[in-house]
């Protein structure tokens, strides 16, 4: 058995869960957990659409994030301090008012670093619309710190 059930990964997309707001007002729904793949649906919502229905780059940029943060803390077993290192979108195809499914992959997790990809397909469909590869720091557990930007700002006169 995994780390997480689909219960408790899509608790952790849920008010009360680690993610913020803004993740919650995508509505992500996870629909499959395993070892090897962690699949997640994106709603439909004109509020995440341009004009014409066309599902914004941003929702699913935001998708492909937490997805990884969720597939590589069931890779470790445990729920991890994770930052952002780098995310590369390509973006193949448009989703036009259909909802858009996630599968991350995490491909090597170390000790303090994590590679995972993303493919996304619109609802119903084999053809990926949307590639994401990323890599995240591993923090240690309960660390918060992080190299802050406001650290080294200058002071004034």
């Amino acid at each position: 058995m995994g780390f997480f059930t689909l219960q408790t990964a899509q608790a952790q997309l849920s008010p009360g869960g680690n993610f913020g707001p803004w993740i919650w007002d995508l509505a992500l729904r996870v629909e499959e957990v395993s070892p090897e793949a962690l699949r997640v649906r994106l709603p439909f919502d004109e509020r995440i659409a341009r004009p014409g229905g066309v599902v914004i780059g941003q929702a699913m940029m935001a998708m492909a994030d937490t997805a990884m943060v969720l597939a590589i803390c069931e890779k470790l077993g445990r729920f991890a301090t994770l930052a952002t290192i780098s995310q590369t979108t390509n973006f193949l195809r448009a989703a036009v008012r259909c909802d858009v499914i996630g599968v991350a992959r995490a491909v090597k997790v170390g000790r303090s670093t994590a590679f995972g990809e993303v493919e996304m397909f619109v609802d119903g469909s084999a053809e990926p619309i949307v590639q994401t590869l990323s890599t995240f720091a591993v923090l240690p557990d309960g660390a918060g710190a992080f190299n802050r930007a406001d650290t080294h700002a200058p002071t004034s006169p």
